[in-house]
This record gives structure tokens, sequence and C-alpha cells, in this order.
């Protein structure tokens, strides 16, 4: 890139003032020689001009106070969104091992066998089946507390 087209892409920079006065200089050299980087550099300064002259936009009263709140409020969603995912983490590892637990126990308790119309219930199968269905159960009774409080919160 030549000087030329370096100088051209700074015009509107210089046009509104916001060049280091190296620059600035260097730009000013450039427009003594230049009548196209002058003609473009008028134009840039009337664009320049117009725009300070708009009327600047009011900032809407107490927008600080209200942003801060609003920060702070999803800021605590969030460290609270945190904490139900460790409390659910917890529940599920708990009730997976409590389950474990459960299993292991009333095999050793009914020897190996608990027959309920049929079906070993202490067997893999059956036990997992059950098992799951009561996970499933509690996630969606979980979930649905969790959803709950938050409406509830809302409310208040």
């Amino acid at each position: 890139m030549n000087e030329h087209e370096a100088i051209r892409e700074i015009l509107m920079l210089a046009a509104a003032d916001a060049l280091e006065d190296r620059e600035q200089l260097r730009v000013e050299r450039h427009l003594r020689e230049c009548e196209s980087c002058r003609r473009d550099m008028e134009i840039w300064r009337a664009y320049s001009y117009g725009l300070g002259r708009l009327p600047q936009p009011a900032v809407p009263p107490r927008l600080m106070e209200r942003t801060h709140a609003r920060i702070l409020k999803e800021r605590a969603e969030a460290a609270e969104r945190r904490w139900n995912e460790r409390v659910l983490v917890f529940l599920a590892v708990f009730a997976w091992l409590t389950g474990l637990t459960v299993w292991f126990l009333l095999r050793m308790l009914a020897g190996g066998d608990l027959v309920v119309i049929g079906t070993n219930l202490l067997g893999g199968r059956p036990w997992f089946v059950a098992s799951t269905a009561l996970a499933w159960s509690s996630a969606a009774v979980a979930a649905l507390v969790l959803s709950r409080r938050r409406e509830w919160r809302n409310v208040v």
C-alpha cells in the first residue's frame, strides 16, 4: 500500500480529530499535495461537523442502578443454578449408591433369591428395570420441584 492509499484510509479519523499529532501532521502534509484527498477531507469534515451537531441521546434515569441490580440478580440466579446442579448430581450419585447397597444387602439377606409372582426381584434385569423406573420418577419429581420453586420465586 502506497502513501496515498494509507492516507485515504485514515482521512475520516483525521476529520474527526481522532489521530495522534504525528499522524495528523502526516495527513496535513499529504493534503497540501493531493487535490482528491483534499476534496475527500472536506466531505469527511462536513460529516464530522454534522454528526457533532446532532442531539446527544439522554441517558435514562437510574440506568446504572437498574443495570447493577440486574447484574446482581443474574449472578444470584447463576449461582443458584450451579448449586442446584451440584445438589442434583449429589442426589443422583447418592441414589445410585443407595440402590446398589440395598440390592447387595437384600441379596445377602435373602440368599440371592427374592421370588415374587415367579420373578426373582433380586436378579439383574428386574432390579435394573425397577431402579431405572424409580430413578426416572425421582428425576421427574426433582424437575417439577425446581420448576415450581422458580415459578414461586418469580411471583414473589
